[in-house]
């Protein structure tokens, strides 16, 4: 025990010392540049090893799976470019005068890597800087989706941006969802097929945090209700898209599978949907195996009206049950 008294002894110094630390006043927290370099240094060190710490054990998926890029892209163009700039534009003059400075990704890009440390950095963001986490801590799908698109970044020009963010288009919607909203990319729900009524409710949520999808929060939280209540009657057209030939899937689309208790999908949403509920035919394949899948891994807390009764029903589904649905109701 005498032996071990000297480094007891250094580690309560050792520990007080970092607690009196901040009472001194020598931890600058100053925002003009010309502070110690030593400091950047220390705290820079300390955000590399915690993003290190969080990347240990995240499993990469597959990068190229397609749409994924293109959903990627739209979220930056929609909240990250301000900051960051794009392969069109730099970063808009305040982000020039934050310091730290956000980095600029086209150039930056190149030297970042691995994929888990993009993943990381994303999900959890960065402590003292403007750099925020992920709007929602769920949806791993949509952190994905940032990265496979940052790591083709540096390869961009302005025109190859342009294709693939839709900058063309005359609003946010319309780059994801299609001018009218038909669809435009895989994985990104059609909307001319729902009711206002729907879009609506389901704008709604994501608005008030109900319904987790951090690109969607961060679209519909700056939206009024008469907003909302516009853009769900331009986009809630209700068109009619005839289902695919009859496949496995449709007993049941038609009839459910009783002894799992999974109801009939056309009693909430056939071409007469429930209010409140989703058409299907004619959506996104790509789009309703995520949710199915988001439903089967979140329950409840996928969030959105109904969600506690798709937790229910995904349950006596399985991998190539929830496929054959997607790609039966999809185009």
């Amino acid at each position: 025990m005498t032996k071990l008294r000297p480094f007891f002894i250094g580690g309560v110094l050792g520990a007080l010392g970092l607690g009196l630390l901040p009472l001194s006043g020598l931890l600058s927290s100053s925002a003009e540049p010309s502070q110690p370099p030593v400091l950047d240094w220390y705290f820079n060190l300390a955000a590399q090893q915690s993003i290190t710490l969080r990347s240990l054990g995240v499993d990469v998926p597959p990068l190229d799976r397609p749409g994924m890029a293109e959903r990627g892209a739209g979220h930056y163009e929609m909240v990250c470019v301000t900051c960051h700039g794009s392969p069109v534009a730099p970063p808009e003059q305040f982000a020039r005068n934050l310091s730290p400075q956000p980095p600029q990704l086209v150039q930056r890009m190149a030297q970042w890597h691995p994929e888990a440390r993009i993943f990381a950095t994303i999900k959890h963001g960065i402590r003292r800087t403007a750099m925020p986490g992920w709007p929602t801590q769920m949806r791993d799908d949509e952190v994905w989706d940032m990265v496979a698109f940052l790591l083709t970044l540096p390869e961009l020009d302005a025109d190859a941006y342009g294709r693939l963010t839709s900058g063309t288009a005359d609003n946010h919607c319309a780059r994801c969802h299609g001018e009218n909203g038909e669809g435009a990319i895989p994985g990104i729900p059609r909307l001319d097929i729902q009711s206002p009524a729907y879009l609506e409710a389901a704008l709604k949520a994501f608005r008030d945090g109900t319904r987790q999808s951090g690109t969607m929060m961060a679209a519909a939280r700056v939206l009024t209700d008469a907003q909302i209540e516009e853009l769900a009657q331009d986009y809630g057209r209700g068109t009619n898209v005839p289902a695919a030939s009859e496949t496995t899937a449709e007993a049941i689309v038609r009839h459910g599978l009783p002894d799992r208790d999974v109801p009939a999908c056309d009693s909430c949403h056939d071409d007469n949907a429930r209010l409140g509920y989703p058409r299907l035919a004619g959506q996104d394949a790509d789009y309703l195996l995520n949710q199915l899948k988001l439903f089967k891994a979140l329950g409840a807390e996928r969030g959105g009206p109904n969600a506690h009764i798709m937790a229910q029903v995904v349950r006596g589904l399985d991998e190539a049950q929830m496929e054959a649905l997607a790609e039966w109701y999809g185009r």
